[in-house]
């Protein structure tokens, strides 16, 4: 038995997933809270900004107004098996577990399950090269292998890994080549998901920027209009008093 007949499942994954790969770019004023993803009361500031489905797994993305991203990862059913239930299908904010971890938070579901969803919450100000690393090592250190299968980029890394290995091993062994041939187009897939996903993840966080800068110039002038109607009430408060002395002098004349 081959030590990648393991991965059959994600291959068939990746190759069925190709042309029916759905990007959802969704705006924070919508409302809509992220995909797999049901939070603590205190969590509800989260809003999606970006979302990828295909046929078998969802990404969403999420973000409060500060530009703090949640990225929430859940399987919706495997190759040939029947939808999994809401409880595989949705981490459970009041019922989780959470790794605090340098970089952010990350989060499963209480009982743990191959098939269960799972989120990282990233610091606001780190890169989004470093944010998706944090998440891969921490992945990999918490959940299996057919959760990360939902996110291939959270598998490249090791892919890559094995890849080098197979092709240290000298020989023309048929099964060898084999292997590595299947390995190396999983790899290119896995490597394209990752900069698709790496460029619509930029563009994400640039929105919530936006939003932040513009709340921010929204709210200066507000503090400027104030300071400006103050300014006008005590000058209407000024002219009035002169007013009023020119009015008693007018009378003593």
């Amino acid at each position: 038995m081959s030590v990648f007949d393991d991965y059959d499942n994600y291959d068939q994954k990746l190759n069925l997933s190709e042309g029916v790969e759905h990007v959802r770019e969704s705006e924070m004023k919508e409302k809509k809270r992220p995909e797999g993803y049901e939070p603590n009361p205190q969590d509800e500031k989260y809003y999606e900004v970006m979302g990828i489905k295909n046929s078998f797994d969802n990404v969403s993305v999420g973000s409060d107004k500060y530009g703090q991203m949640l990225i929430s990862v859940n399987t919706l059913k495997e190759p040939g098996e029947v939808t999994l239930d809401s409880d595989k299908k949705k981490l459970k904010g009041p019922r989780r577990k959470k790794k605090i971890a340098a970089f952010g938070d990350f989060y499963t579901n209480l009982f743990a399950d191959r098939h269960g969803a799972f989120a990282f919450r990233a610091d606001r100000n780190i890169s989004d090269i470093r944010m998706m690393k944090e998440f891969e090592i921490l992945a990999k250190q918490r959940v299996s292998k057919e959760q990360r299968d939902a996110m291939p980029l959270l598998r490249l890394e090791e892919d890559k890994q094995e890849l080098t290995m197979l092709r240290s091993i000298n020989g023309s062994d048929n099964d060898n080549y084999a292997e590595r041939e299947k390995l190396e187009r999983r790899v290119l897939k896995e490597t394209e998901y990752r900069d698709r996903f790496m460029a619509r993840l930029r563009k994400a966080r640039r929105k919530t920027y936006d939003i932040e800068k513009d709340e921010a110039e929204q709210d200066t002038l507000t503090k400027e209009e104030l300071a400006v109607q103050d300014g006008t009430d005590e000058n209407t408060d000024d002219t009035a008093d002169e007013n009023n002395e020119e009015t008693k002098k007018e009378s003593t004349t």
